[in-house]
Order: structure tokens, then sequence, then C-alpha cells
């Protein structure tokens, strides 16, 4: 062991407390030198600026800009068994240069299935990550589609998209984020566009009931352009892969793509700019639904199975206090913490699982630490742990409690020491470059 390095080896007994060098620096400013071997990266997310709308081709066009990717893509997606042809050109849209996609395939004899859809992603020569988040989009677009229809999700046909071209869109998108390590995904308020548009349903008012359904909850407005300006490719990449942020959020722009729509419009560019940039690991961006209720009239066996089905109906965390409630009961305060998209079934579950005649919610800006989670070989075990930053410096080290306690019924020790083994190994590789 290495002086200087293991101050939690101390605390676990593993050397001697005089053999460890002070380390004040540690402490004060919280500042210390990456471990060697750990390659440290930067925390990137990307922010898609949706001020006219978005498309699938424009996600893609934006994309293709950001990442010079042009090339590839097109070589790539005119070769994975569709019958499609790719353009990928740089173009203006008044008078700002742009990337724009045109993907050009034969009428389709007839709608797609989620059976033919989920087929194809199966067959198709992408990684198991990619094709699963193919697949998450997809079957966003198809239960918008089923709710709107009141059918069973295998019964769906997509009649207003096109199989080949929402193939290409869905799949380019998600293999062009891949590229990006998935890093998150934000966008702007949406706009929708107004009017009316011709369907094979007959006119229907803009947002069409699909799109309508996808961004259920989210802030939109109409615009000023009479046409459909947010199809339901987009609205599923955007809902099921990002989350909406607000005026108030801070980029540190690192790379700036331009994908344009097929459409010109005088009021307005037809443009998607996505933004790629540095993440703040001061997460004060992350926001919350904190949910409060008290119960005076229910046993603690009743709020512990309440809050079980509470956690399962989406809710992140919830925590229970006990307290004095009115007229002298004794009784429990429980706080119940959400993401919006939760929100509405996390409420229907408090009052159907609990005693609960209402609630108070607000939203909360939350300051987290990033975290990831690593695997350390201990005992010739993989035991994982997870390591948080602020940011862009270590600062925690953790072993998963249930691989150390699967440690230690391998080993055939106690909990505590397969928690010394593991901590110990975890000290030994991020403690190392402290000298």
């Amino acid at each position: 062991m290495r002086e200087g390095i293991n101050l939690l080896a101390v605390r676990y007994g593993r050397v001697s407390p005089r053999r460890v060098r002070p380390a004040p620096a540690f402490f004060q400013e919280l500042d210390w030198a990456w471990p060697k071997g750990y390659k440290k990266s930067m925390a990137q997310e990307l922010l898609f600026q949706t001020n006219c709308g978005a498309s699938g081709d424009m996600i893609l066009a934006s994309l293709i800009d950001l990442l010079d990717a042009g090339s590839e893509f097109k070589k790539t997606f005119e070769n994975i068994g569709l019958d499609v042809t790719v353009t990928v050109e740089n173009t203006e849209k008044n008078h700002l240069r742009c990337q724009q996609v045109t993907v050009t395939a034969p009428a389709a004899e007839h709608a797609a299935t989620w059976s033919e859809i989920d087929a194809f992603i199966t067959a198709a020569p992408f990684a198991s990550g990619i094709k699963a988040n193919a697949r998450k989009v997809f079957t966003a677009i198809f239960e918008a589609e089923a709710a709107v229809h009141g059918n069973a999700l295998k019964n769906v046909h997509l009649h207003e998209i096109g199989a080949s071209d929402s193939l290409v869109d869905i799949l380019g998108f998600c293999f062009l984020w891949d590229k990006l390590a998935c890093c998150p995904i934000l966008f702007t308020t949406l706009v929708t566009g107004q009017g009316d548009i011709q369907t094979r349903h007959g006119l229907l008012p803009v947002p069409p009931p699909a799109v309508l359904n996808l961004i259920k909850g989210l802030e939109y407005r109409s615009g000023d352009i009479e046409t459909e300006l947010l199809t339901p490719t987009a609205a599923a990449i955007l809902t099921t892969c990002g989350r909406q942020t607000d005026g108030r959020h801070k980029v540190k722009a690192l790379k700036i793509g331009s994908g344009c729509g097929q459409k010109t419009f005088a009021q307005v560019p037809n443009i998607l700019r996505a933004i790629l940039s540095e993440k703040e690991d001061l997460g004060a961006n992350d926001r919350i639904w904190a949910l409060e209720f008290n119960l005076d009239d229910s046993s603690g066996e009743m709020v512990a199975a309440a809050s079980e089905k509470i956690i399962q109906a989406g809710a992140i965390d919830i925590f229970v206090a006990s307290g004095l409630m009115k007229k002298g009961r004794p009784g429990f305060n429980l706080t119940v913490l959400c993401a919006e998209s939760e929100r509405e079934k996390v409420v229907a579950a408090v009052f159907r699982e609990s005693t609960a005649i209402g609630l108070r919610q607000r939203l909360e800006d939350r300051v987290i630490l990033r975290r990831e989670t690593q695997t350390l070989s201990v005992a010739g075990r993989e035991v994982r742990v997870k390591v948080s930053f602020w940011r862009d410096r270590l600062l925690n080290i953790k072993p998963e409690f249930a691989d150390v306690r699967r440690l230690a019924e391998e080993m055939s020790i106690p909990v505590k020491q397969a928690m010394l083994l593991a901590q110990g190994a975890a000290n030994e590789k991020y403690g190392s470059g402290q000298d």
C-alpha cells in the first residue's frame, strides 16, 4: 500500500495511521489528482433547440452536421436491407448554412405493424444498445397510436409514417446518438405548428392526436406557421430519449450542428440546432417533484406496503418521518420524489394505496453528483462500485452492497469482512494516483 492514499483503509484497519501522509488540500479544496489508469471523461449533454419544431430527418441532419458523419451515415443506411436512397447535402435556409437529409423510398405496399418493425430491428447489423433504444422509440409511437385508436399495440398499423423512412430516422438517430455515448438529451419548448393536416382519417387539427399523446405533460406552443412542425417520429425520439428544459438552462457549447427540414418558411428558418455542451456536474438544472402528505389513521405495516407500491408506480424515492398530528395523534409524514413524466402515475398510486385524501406538491431544483458504476475484481469475483464526481473531481467510492453480500456468501465470510475487501480493492484502484 502506498502512503497518503489509503484514508479509507486506515478507517478499516488496513494500514497504520502513522504511515498516512496528511492531505489537507484534499479535504479543504476537494481537488485531488486523477488516479493512474483512470481515463477522465468530460460530462456532456445534447440540447435540441426546437424553435421551428422537429422531424426525424431534421434530427438526423443536425447530428450528422455535428458529427461530420454524412458519408458514413449514407454508406451505412443504404446497406442495411432497406430499399432506400439517402442524400446528405449542405444547403441554406433563410441564408443560414445547414445540412439536409433526404430519404427516398418506394411507396409501401401496406402499413407497417409492430411485429414487422421489431423483426427488422432484430436483424439489423447494429449493436444491441442501438437496437434497444430504437425499440423504445418505436414502442412510444405504437403506444401513442394504440391509445388514439383504442387498439392493442399488436393491432396498430403505421399509416402516417412510412416504415422505411421511420426505420432510417429512428435507427439512424440511435446510431448517431451512440457515437455521443448516449449522453443526456435536453430539448426546449416544443413548437407544433397550427391549422389542420390531411390524414387517412380525414382532416385533423395540429398537433394530430398521436403527437399530442406523445407530448402530453410537456410545454408546447403552436407558433405562427400553419402546418405540422412536430412530427410523430421526432416527438417520440425527443420524449423517449430526452427531457424538456426551460430557459434557465446554462449551456457551454462545444460543437453545434444545424439540420433543416424540407420546407422553407419566410417567418422563421426551418432549422433544428443540436448543441453538444459540457455538462456541469453540479446538477442544479435537474428538477424533481416533491409530493408530501400526512397519515394519522394508518399502521406502520400499511404505510410500508403503500410505500412499496408508490415506488413501483415510478417514484424515485420515498421517506417516512413520524410525528404528532392534529388532536395529538401519532402519525407519519411521507415525502415522495418523482420525475415530471411519472408524476401522474405516482399521485394515482398515493391515493390508491394509502389513506391520504390530499397532498402537497412542488417542483424543486435538485443538486446531484454525477455517478458512474465500475466493476472491480475482488478475490477473483466481480464487485460493482459506484463512483461519484463533483465538478469533475472524484469524491466518493462505494461498493454495491448487494455485490458485497454475494461476495460474503460465496467466500463464507462475514459481510463486514467482505466490505473491507471490496473497499480495499477500490482504494487500490482509485487511490493509487495520490502520491
